[in-house]
């Protein structure tokens, strides 16, 4: 654990292998709609990455507390809407950069999420 984590913090201060893609997306996301933000003032690139981005946190928290099945379903979900969402943003523009990289990354994790909702479905 941290230094900074206490024993009582210490559920929050370590990540189960689960949690890790759900913090890892939602980081992402955050930085994504932050550096378009900054570059080009896209004020919904800063609301989406920063929503998705929450609900992805937000899942990581889920599983983390032991709440595997609703965490895994929460990033799934966020996962399809991402995916279909930059997808048709990406074939609209047929450019891959920054919608197909976007849509890839919410696909690979939509697929990693839906085996685990499988694996947690009857907890």
């Amino acid at each position: 654990t941290s230094p900074l984590c206490s024993p009582s913090l210490s559920s929050v201060c370590t990540m189960g292998g689960s949690a890790h893609l759900s913090f890892t997306m939602g980081a992402l996301m955050c930085a994504g709609g932050a550096m378009a933000f900054f570059r080009k003032g896209s004020k919904m690139s800063l609301i989406g990455g920063c929503g998705t981005g929450a609900l992805y946190i937000g899942s990581g928290l889920l599983i983390q507390s032991g709440q595997n099945r609703n965490g895994h379903a929460l990033a799934l979900g966020t996962s399809l809407v991402l995916a279909g969402g930059m997808g048709a943003r990406a074939a609209k523009t047929s450019k891959f950069m920054p919608a197909g990289l976007v849509a890839t990354l919410g696909g690979l994790c939509g697929l990693y999420q839906a085996k685990k909702v499988l694996e947690w479905w009857e907890e």
